[in-house]
């Protein structure tokens, strides 16, 4: 953060980034339980981790706001003006993510017989690989580190290779196992939604790059890197 003459202005800038760290926090937390919960078949929690996710929406807004003052009262240029802009963007992200915790948590809820021992050990990894992404992209942007934000798309297409080769699992079991179809039907769901926690980590990556270069679609790049 840069050093202002006005020193409320910084303080502003310095608790918007805090109430982000705090979200990531939660957010983060939240998806851990519900996956967690899930793999186990522990359903106790799952209302709590629903209920939560009103409580990640009300700090959404809460930064939403706050960043929208600054962009009133401050009309931030240049460093500042990315800095806030990224803020709004890697909140949006974030309540994503707390929508897809609830979700995971909601159809948890609705199986009725235990995960097989060898879909739980792949979905328990999956989980904890998408965890991960989100926690470095996090990490990488409260320390506004480029670096870091670029080893999240890495690590991102090794997310979805797990989520293709799942996906598959899941799919083979669909045909064999009669007795599950309900339940191995939700867990493709469940996979999907762990996949698009990366693609939302990737997104804070970008803002956080964007934040720190003032340079745009850099994903973009790599991303064509990556096919060619």
């Amino acid at each position: 953060m840069a050093n202002h003459i006005v020193e409320s202005y910084d303080e502003e800038l310095n608790e918007l980034h805090l109430l982000i760290a705090h979200m990531g926090n939660d957010v983060c937390a939240a998806l851990e339980t519900s996956c967690d919960d899930l793999v186990a078949g522990e359903k106790k929690r799952a209302d709590q981790i629903i209920e939560q996710d009103r409580f990640i929406n009300a700090q959404e807004h809460k930064i939403t706001i706050r960043a929208q003052n600054i962009l009133a009262l401050r009309a931030p240029m240049a460093t500042d003006l990315r800095v806030v802009l990224t803020s709004l963007q890697v909140a949006n992200n974030l309540e994503r993510v707390g929508d897809l915790t609830k979700n995971i948590a909601k159809i948890n809820k609705k199986l009725t017989t235990p995960l097989p021992g060898d879909i739980a050990t792949s979905l328990q990894k999956m989980s904890q690989m998408a965890l991960s992404i989100l926690q470095e992209a996090i990490a990488a942007y409260n320390n506004s580190d480029e670096a870091s934000s670029q080893q999240v798309f890495e690590a991102d297409l090794k997310l979805d290779q797990q989520h293709n080769a799942l996906s598959k699992d899941v799919v083979r079991k669909l045909k064999t196992d009669e007795d599950n179809l309900e339940s191995l039907t939700r867990l493709l769901f469940v996979i999907r939604h762990l996949e698009r926690v990366g693609d939302h980590a990737k997104n804070i990556a970008e803002s956080t790059i964007y934040m720190t270069t003032g340079e745009m679609n850099r994903y973009d790049i790599h991303e064509d890197s990556q096919e060619n």
